[in-house]
């Protein structure tokens, strides 16, 4: 089969979530993949110069530009997008292939219009996260106020007002979740929490969760040991991932620090993805707490190899809700002791420590 994945997170951002292990997976299997990103802005322009990239023979990746998302500007991108899809999968496909239009951008630009006008034999939704509680749906903030994020705001308003007629915020998540449910083929939903959700508005809702490339992190030899990780002591208490407040408990780790002083928490991964209100002062000012940054996925296994424990450290709240982390199965394919906030992987208590509210 081709499937044409539409995502709201890049195919080489660093951070490898769902999108991008389902996309990985297919191609092993023997499927195609024309792989959506989600419309390049303004601060993307230099992309323009080469919006396909064919990582294989099986697997191309789409980056579309949009620098508005308002009519008529997105109607025109919607053309754009629909031209360069329909060539790709003319060059892509072979005759009689099915054609899977798997979406996970539920808000991706007049989402509606591209979905009635693209070649597709079946639709799905994946619902991997409680798209009502990020800080971009509840408050609208930037994470960089900046001339380019106030235009992206007035883009935002006028989009509100010309494409989903007034509708924002959680109501308009709702709304998009809700006509998904009522018009795809197939939805899935990666934790108890979104079936639960989804199934208000469609009674077939099947539970996929997450997992991890097990062979990835559990192997007979321990990689070498990263440079940046040498000079911590033991042991070590490790977290990966986007690191921000309205996912995150920043207070919990704090405490964690402060009552166990010979432990260090490493945390691997990138600041303030979707947050603005994120404060990271205290954490940094403790002996025994060390940001490294960044990491390719690629080179994770090498760090968790030198971890102690790993732990999730999430707050329990709207959006968490609806978490089904894969690092949760990558810390414990890697064989650490992995502890966790949430409720939501209750059925893998046998396995891993979980952590009550």
């Amino acid at each position: 089969m081709v499937f044409i994945i539409l995502s709201n997170q890049q195919f080489d951002f660093e951070l490898k979530t769902n999108k991008w292990h389902v996309a990985k997976q297919l191609v092993e299997k023997g499927h195609k993949v024309i792989f959506v990103d989600p419309p390049l802005r303004f601060k993307a322009l230099k992309s323009i110069a080469s919006p396909i990239d064919q990582k294989s023979d099986r697997l191309v990746v789409y980056k579309p530009l949009n620098l508005f998302n308002f009519k008529p500007f997105s109607s025109v991108n919607t053309y754009r997008h629909l031209k360069v899809i329909t060539k790709l999968l003319q060059n892509f496909a072979a005759d009689k292939e099915p054609v899977v239009l798997y979406i996970y951008h539920f808000d991706f630009p007049d989402l509606r219009d591209f979905v009635a006008k693209v070649q597709h034999t079946v639709s799905v939704y994946d619902c991997v996260d409680e798209y009502a509680a990020f800080p971009e749906y509840v408050s609208r903030k930037k994470v960089s106020p900046s001339v380019i994020s106030w235009l992206q705001w007035v883009d935002d308003e006028l989009k509100i007002k010309l494409n989903q007629n007034g509708l924002q915020k959680a109501d308009w998540v709702t709304a998009q979740e809700k006509w998904l449910c009522d018009s795809v083929g197939l939805v899935f939903a990666s934790a108890p929490g979104l079936v639960e959700k989804l199934k208000k508005w469609r009674g077939d809702v099947h539970y996929l969760p997450n997992a991890a490339a097990i062979d990835k992190f559990d192997h007979a030899q321990k990689l070498p040991e990263p440079a940046d990780l040498k000079s911590i002591p033991h042991p070590r208490i490790g977290f990966s991932g986007a690191i921000d407040t309205y996912k995150n408990n920043i207070g919990l780790i704090e405490k964690c620090a402060k009552i166990y002083p010979d432990y260090h928490f490493v945390m691997i991964g990138p600041e303030k993805v979707s947050d603005p209100d994120l404060d990271l002062a205290t954490l940094k000012s403790m002996a025994n707490v060390h940001f490294l940054g960044i990491k390719p996925w690629e080179d994770l296994p090498a760090y968790f190899d030198y971890f102690d424990a790993y732990f999730i450290p999430y707050n329990i709240n709207d959006y968490t809700r609806g978490c089904h982390p894969v690092k949760y199965f990558e810390g414990l394919a890697a064989g650490l002791p992995t502890l966790i906030t949430l409720n939501s992987v209750k059925e893998f208590d046998s396995l891993a420590t979980l952590r009550k509210r």
